[in-house]
This record gives C-alpha cells, structure tokens and sequence, in this order.
C-alpha cells in the first residue's frame, strides 16, 4: 500500500519529479508534501478508487496526515468498497 500512496502522490506533485525520492513511511502528508486543498482532495479521491476502499470521514482526523504510516493505519481500518455498499444494502 505504501508504493500505491507514493505513486498517487507523485502523480499529483508531477510537476517535482525528485518528491519520489524524499518520500519515507515517516513523510508528514501535510507539512513536508505541500499539497494544496485541490490537491488534498485530489489525493483522497485516488486514494479511494485506487485502493478500492471508502476513507470514513467521520473517523479521519488531521493526526492521520502526519505521516504516510499513519495514513496508511487509517485506511487498513477502513472497509473495501464492495464490503461497504453490500453493508449498506443490507441495513
């Protein structure tokens, strides 16, 4: 998931092709990347189709962006996609 995180960063900062090699599980999202708001969005938009997971955002706060392993232990908490819209269906 890490490589998957650092691709989708990478794709949106293309325009800093040497952010790839800064990039560590320890990389604050918010102070070290410097993505914008559009930019954030943009991020956990991907981050959810590519990973194929809904980020819960009642459950997400700020200490989440605080590092790539942090982000990364939010959204192994978080359901895949198909197991949450059939949880919705079910209710």
């Amino acid at each position: 998931m890490y490589d998957k995180i650092v691709d989708i960063l990478c794709s949106i900062k293309e325009d800093q092709p040497e952010l790839r090699q800064s990039l560590s599980p320890e990389t604050d999202l918010n102070n070290d990347v410097g993505l914008d708001s559009l930019q954030m969005i943009q991020f956990m938009l991907k981050v959810e189709e590519q990973l194929n997971m809904v980020i819960d955002y009642d459950q997400f706060d700020y200490e989440h962006l605080q590092s790539i392993e942090s982000f990364i232990t939010f959204l192994n908490s978080c359901l895949p996609q198909e197991q949450r819209m059939y949880e919705d269906v079910k209710q």
